[in-house]
């Protein structure tokens, strides 16, 4: 059997699929499978919850070389590097790396969402560090706001300035 994007596409499609509970850890991934299928219209057959996993770790994007030349860099000055994600939990394992495993902050483990303020509240807080100390760079304008809302240093993310942007508030 297999999975093909026309199938999920046909009725509703995955892209007006509301994946917040699953991403707030809300419901599991077996619940999340059979919600989707429900409302793509797709059977719910043996072996679905795999294709489904497969598919969704075929469409996580790349990670820009710069990014992670910025990480290194960082890192190599003794600045913690530390990463808040709304990642789908079955695509926690391709953060895996990017951050020390204490420093990896997802949705689905603190119940919220970028870019509620809250979760930065949240993050602030079990790193035990102060709003003007930290330096949130995404590459979503409404979470860099929000972020910027409680007093967090924000960067909008362009791999042609990261390196440059992030220098502005650290000195590398």
């Amino acid at each position: 059997m297999s999975l093909q994007k026309d199938d999920f596409d046909a009725k509703a499609g995955v892209k007006s699929f509301n994946y917040n509970p699953f991403m707030k850890g809300n419901v599991d991934f077996s619940q999340f499978c059979k919600e989707l299928c429900a409302h793509c219209g797709v059977g719910c057959s043996t072996g679905i919850e795999a294709l489904i996993d497969e598919a969704m770790h075929k469409g996580v994007g790349e990670i820009y070389t710069e990014t992670l030349a910025v990480m290194a860099e960082l890192q190599l000055k003794g600045i913690e590097v530390c990463l808040l994600s709304n990642a789908l939990p079955n695509l926690f394992d391709t953060a895996k790396g990017l951050a020390a495993d204490d420093k990896i902050f997802v949705s689905y483990e603190l119940g919220l969402l970028k870019p509620d303020a809250e979760i930065y509240k949240q993050v602030l807080r079990l790193l035990k560090a102060k709003p003007e100390e930290v330096v949130f760079i995404d590459d979503k304008l409404k979470n860099v706001e929000a972020a910027k809302s409680i007093g967090i240093n924000g960067i909008v993310f362009n791999k042609d300035t990261i390196a440059e942007d992030v220098r502005r508030f650290v000195n590398c």
